[in-house]
């Protein structure tokens, strides 16, 4: 049996580069004496003074929390493409939109309401459950928002067979 001259000729270059490739030198890198680096645990007396707001500004809120986590218009023709598809019986490609939203507003309420939504029509109810949760503690002080995620959550709960936890739900949704 031969070997074909060009098996051996490519064997032989590729040891070649091979071995090359192992004969470089490591350089370690370059010291830099220029300048100092604080840790960052470290806490010096300037970085420990906290400034206070001026009387004139509001104080800073947290509108995220106050709002749900507002959704980005690419977000929002994210999930509208979604629910078309989980109502054409596509759920895969609806978790595949729902999740590129959620890339682009990750605190948004309404992308976990819609994960939920999805993982019910797929036949997992626990999950389900979980996604809409999260979208609750998301919602913050947004009143509609947690109504939403309350209700949500009863149609979970109802079709899981927890008839109590569904109760529960829609009486706190009722709270809103």
């Amino acid at each position: 049996m031969t070997i074909q001259p060009w098996i051996r000729w490519g064997s032989m270059a590729l040891a070649v580069l091979l071995l090359a490739g192992c004969s470089v030198r490591f350089q370690p890198p370059e010291e830099d004496t220029g300048t100092e680096v604080e840790p960052i645990g470290k806490r010096t007396e300037e970085s420990a003074e906290v400034e206070e707001p001026s009387e004139d500004e509001p104080p800073s809120v947290d509108r995220q929390r106050e709002s749900g986590g507002r959704v980005p218009d690419a977000a929002r023709g994210l999930l509208a493409s979604a629910d078309s598809a989980l109502e054409a019986g596509n759920d895969g490609r609806a978790l595949d939109l729902i999740q590129r939203a959620q890339r682009i507003a990750p605190d948004a309420a309404a992308v976990y309401y819609a994960l939920g939504r999805v993982y019910r029509e797929k036949g997992n109810p626990a999950r389900a459950e979980q996604f809409v949760l999260k979208g609750i503690s998301k919602a913050g002080n947004d009143r509609a928002l947690r109504q939403e995620g309350w209700s949500e959550l009863a149609a979970i709960r109802a079709r899981m067979g927890d008839q109590a936890g569904a109760a529960d739900a829609r009486e706190r949704a009722g709270q809103m």
